[in-house]
């Protein structure tokens, strides 16, 4: 399958205007070069993006402890408290060192608990596609790109192994026991405080290096937020708009379509924009941690 050299789908497009007819007038366009040098292959969702929809958890959610131990993240917490983490956090005065950590432990496998039975693997999905991209030879079946892999539980002739499946979903549950993660997605309970300018730009730069930027979507409800990828980028005079690939969305509804999902933000109001979204979603927050959570998850699938 022949791969996109240049972006084709955002030409033009206004959020603010609404989302409409494209128009090659007044597009800059952006050509990704990757950093291993092979210029001008950028994320393509009908090809980089996985052939089947999100889909649910299993009516019974796995313990956390099943993917980290206890010891093992009052280990990582204590190694990282006093240099990252301990003065940023509203905690008792008080209470000793060892009792702080073991209350943030506690926390986050409460939340882990919560979020682990919610509904859908969007972030799993995001970062697997992602990390495929990246790292083709990382797909663990034998398939020409990721939009082949039509079920999540191929390849379906060996029931005894879910490669695909593992990846997904070590990725989605690695997010939920990262200190990190959660400190910084506490910003989305109070969207008047997210620098939506300062956050284009970072979006842009890592769409610029890697091809693509993970991008968390919310309403008021932050516990049902979703997560997408954005993959390009097109700057007009009132407005910064992204295309989008929403795991939610099989690979071939990509295909051809001029519609494509869109985010972005107003620059006469620093507002943003939700284009389709709107009105289940009215915040967003791009978040470095969490390539970094993805390097940790894929250094570990690795061993």
């Amino acid at each position: 399958m022949s791969r996109l050299t240049r972006r084709t789908l955002l030409c033009g497009i206004s959020l603010s205007a609404g989302v409409g007819a494209l128009s090659v007038a007044g597009r800059e366009s952006r050509l990704f070069a990757s950093d291993s040098g092979d210029e001008g292959v950028a994320f393509d969702p009908a090809t980089d993006g996985f052939g089947f929809d999100n889909y649910s958890t299993p009516p019974v959610a796995p313990d956390p402890t099943a993917f980290v131990s206890e010891s093992a993240l009052q280990e990582a917490l204590t190694a990282s408290w006093e240099t990252t983490l301990g003065d940023r956090l509203s905690l008792p005065a008080s209470a000793t060192p060892e009792g702080q950590i073991r209350t943030v432990a506690e926390r986050l496998y409460a939340n882990a608990n919560r979020l682990f039975g919610t509904k859908g693997y969007c972030y799993g999905m995001a970062a697997a596609a992602q990390w495929y991209f990246e790292e083709p030879s990382a797909r663990p079946v034998d398939r020409e790109s990721t939009s082949e892999i039509e079920h999540v539980d191929d390849p379906l002739e060996d029931r005894s192994s879910s490669p695909v499946r593992d990846d997904i979903e070590r990725f989605h549950r690695g997010q939920f026991t990262d200190l990190e993660s959660w400190i910084r997605r506490r910003v989305l309970l109070w969207p008047e405080r997210i620098d939506y300018r300062s956050q284009v730009d970072d979006i842009r730069e890592a769409i610029d290096k890697f091809g693509s930027a993970g991008l968390t979507i919310s309403g008021e409800n932050v516990l049902e937020a979703h997560y997408v990828l954005c993959y390009d980028y097109v700057e007009n005079e009132n407005d910064v708009t992204f295309a989008v690939y929403d795991p939610n969305d099989a690979a071939d509804e990509y295909e051809g379509r001029s519609d494509s999902r869109i985010v972005g933000i107003d620059t006469t109001s620093d507002e943003p924009l939700l284009g389709s979204y709107e009105g289940t979603y009215d915040r967003f927050l791009f978040d470095r941690t969490d390539r970094a959570v993805s390097t940790r998850v894929r250094a570990d699938q690795d061993r």
